[in-house]
């Protein structure tokens, strides 16, 4: 039994090799699956990764401009494992300039003389091959390998302190060019695009896409949603210069404005302010002075809609009510929907689904918080908010397309048909 489960376990990884092709014509795009972690609310997408090949499960992450690995000799072997030597060019031109100094046997994350991140000597910059399923836009195909992805190798226990559980590093997804979506267009060819369907379960995955449409979902005939998407520019931020801003000019509850500060959104010292998307942030977190005024208008809008108060509000949000009465639709609970007036004129509208947190079964609470006086960012959208909603980042063009929920179309990001192709 034991021999043949070793034979079992052979010819599976032998079938993984089997499918990565030798890449002589490019792919427009590659998908991957993205899992809800319930314990944390944070995401994690797989890949493929090393020699011989390993199936990793990386943290998604849109505010890091590199990709990080757990790494020990225990940890990280791989034949294809190769560090950046302090004196290459990449590590001088991306100001990566530490150089390693290790003081423990050679292995993954520990070669002396090695490029370094500025201010974490414990992160080695190495090289390794990564595979990612090629796409047609409705189904995933054989796998793609991409040489010489440049990610952080770090042993450091802490630093996977917040990570959900079965989480094997991370995956940075901003516009650096050291973030994975910029690699993959290098090393493959691909449109510096992607997209991020997040799941709003963690029994069925979402999706993530690297490069061009068409992006289906199910059910038949299918929804390209790279057809039904609004837009908007990207800001720069000078300060965080690969971090994904968006121009918030106005919030509206059922069409009565939020009254605050407009000039609170501005960039100041040290490009403080903004809005700015981040899905390690679970709920969107608005300063102190916006989100009492949302809290009030949502709420007064709300008991008109016969909506009332909790008799107590639930940690961590400050705007509870009581589920009794409140009809349920397609797109979540009967309440007042939420408008982030964007540039562009463009509206990206929170339904009750992406707006309600159900705490219990008697008790929903705004699924905002307060996030202080004087936040770093004024408005960080969080993931809550983006689930079930189809976000399309247009690195060339810096715009970013949305569709809103995906539930008011009948379909969720979790209905990408992960099946291969033939």
């Amino acid at each position: 039994m034991a021999r043949l489960r070793i034979l079992l376990l052979a010819l599976a990884i032998s079938s993984i090799f089997c499918r990565l092709p030798a890449n002589a014509v490019s792919p427009k795009a590659l998908v991957a699956p993205i899992t809800k972690d319930a314990k944390t609310l944070r995401y994690t997408v797989e890949i493929l990764q090393k020699t011989p090949v390993q199936k990793q499960n990386l943290m998604l992450d849109l505010t890091s401009d590199y990709s990080i690995f757990r790494c020990s000799a225990k940890a990280y072997k791989s034949s294809t494992y190769s560090p950046v030597p302090y004196t290459e060019t990449l590590c001088k031109s991306y100001e990566y300039s530490g150089s390693s100094i290790c003081y423990s046997p050679t292995a993954p994350g520990c070669h002396n003389g090695t490029c370094v991140v500025p201010g974490l000597p414990n992160y080695e910059l190495a090289r390794d091959v990564a595979s990612i399923r090629a796409t047609s836009g409705s189904n995933p195909g054989g796998y793609v390998k991409a040489s010489g992805v440049v990610f952080a190798c770090t042993e450091e226990t802490d630093t996977f302190r917040d990570y959900p559980s079965k989480a094997t590093g991370l995956a940075g997804m901003t516009a650096s060019s050291l973030a994975l979506p910029a690699q993959l267009s290098a090393s493959l060819g691909i449109s510096r695009e992607f997209a991020i369907c997040l799941p709003s379960t963690a029994n069925s995955p979402g999706a993530l896409f690297f490069g061009s449409k068409p992006y289906v979902f199910l059910p038949p005939p299918g929804r390209d949603l790279s057809t039904r998407l609004i837009t908007t520019p990207l800001l720069k931020n000078s300060f965080y210069t690969d971090d994904y801003y968006i121009g918030v000019r106005g919030i509206q509850v059922n069409g009565v404005d939020v009254a605050f500060n407009k000039s609170s959104l501005q960039f100041g010292y040290r490009e403080r302010g903004g809005a700015k998307l981040d899905t390690l942030v679970p709920y969107t977190q608005l300063s102190s002075a916006i989100y009492n005024s949302l809290a009030k208008v949502f709420t007064d809008v709300a008991i008109k809609m016969n909506v009332t108060r909790a008799a107590a509000n639930v940690a961590p949000f400050g705007t509870c009510f009581n589920t009794a009465g409140v009809a349920s639709t397609r797109v979540g609970p009967a309440v007042p929907t939420i408008d982030l007036v964007l540039q562009n004129n463009a509206t990206w509208r929170i339904f009750g689904a992406n707006s309600m947190v159900q705490v219990s079964d008697k008790v929903m609470c705004l699924g905002f918080v307060d996030g202080g006086g004087d936040p770093v960012t004024t408005i960080l959208i969080g993931a809550y908010q983006m689930e079930d909603n189809f976000l399309h980042f247009d690195l060339a063009r810096s715009s970013l397309g949305f569709t809103s929920s995906l539930l008011f179309q009948q379909t969720t990001c979790s209905n990408f048909n992960f099946t291969s192709s033939k």
